[in-house]
């Protein structure tokens, strides 16, 4: 396979893909990187350390049209080659500057990240590719152990002792006190949610 080309695997999709496994397009990185001028580059995706893809990349002389090229594989059938066009809006920034964004080729509507998957093999908005979130499925329990881990992290410079966080270096103790409160009083939350699902399977079974 040459150079900016990019062969997906045909097959229909048998649950609703996640944003985090999809072939995402990020307007707002493409900018951060200084990209998003005229040229031509390629982009390339990875997953797990292996490479899960590329496609070139066309920025129009006004820069205000990308074109993705690559190799689309439809169900049982021969590889196809395929251009996704994609115009850029750009919004201004409180502080000056501007913000770029996509027009779906789909349906239209403003967006910064693009997923393939929309019918032909091209790429589209998270709408109309139906991409969700992982922390979609998850049920409360799975929620409030997100929000533990990512206010844990804050805390990651202190040693977690037998009975509880020690303050990291730096951090006021307002601060600290404030987000040891929220552990808590997310670990509280849990185990009522706990009890609440056991309590409704206890009675599904006729226990209770």
């Amino acid at each position: 396979m040459g150079t900016g080309g990019m062969r997906f695997g045909a097959g229909r999709p048998g649950w609703k893909r996640k944003a985090e496994q999809s072939m995402a397009f990020d307007v707002r990185q493409i900018a951060r990187k200084g990209l998003l001028r005229p040229g031509a580059f390629s982009w390339h995706w990875s997953r797990n350390g292996e490479s899960a893809g590329s496609v070139g990349v066309r920025v129009a002389a006004d820069t205000e049209r990308v074109t993705l090229s690559y190799q689309w594989t439809p169900y049982n059938s021969e590889p196809r080659n395929v251009e996704c066009s994609l115009w850029i809006e750009r919004t201004p920034c409180n502080y000056g500057g501007s913000r770029p964004w996509f027009r779906c080729p789909s349906c239209g509507r403003r967006c910064g990240i693009v997923y393939y998957g929309a019918p032909g093999g091209r790429f589209a908005c998270r709408h109309c590719v139906r991409v969700g979130y992982f922390s979609q499925c998850e049920d409360e329990t799975g929620r409030l152990w997100r929000r533990q881990r990512k206010v844990e992290r804050k805390l990651a410079g202190g040693a977690c002792e037998w009975n509880g966080w020690r303050k990291p270096k730096g951090m006021h103790q307002e601060t600290f006190d404030r987000l040891r409160s929220q552990i808590w009083e997310l670990e509280m939350r849990r185990d009522e949610v706990f009890e609440i699902q056991a309590a409704a399977l206890l009675r599904r079974w006729g226990v209770l």
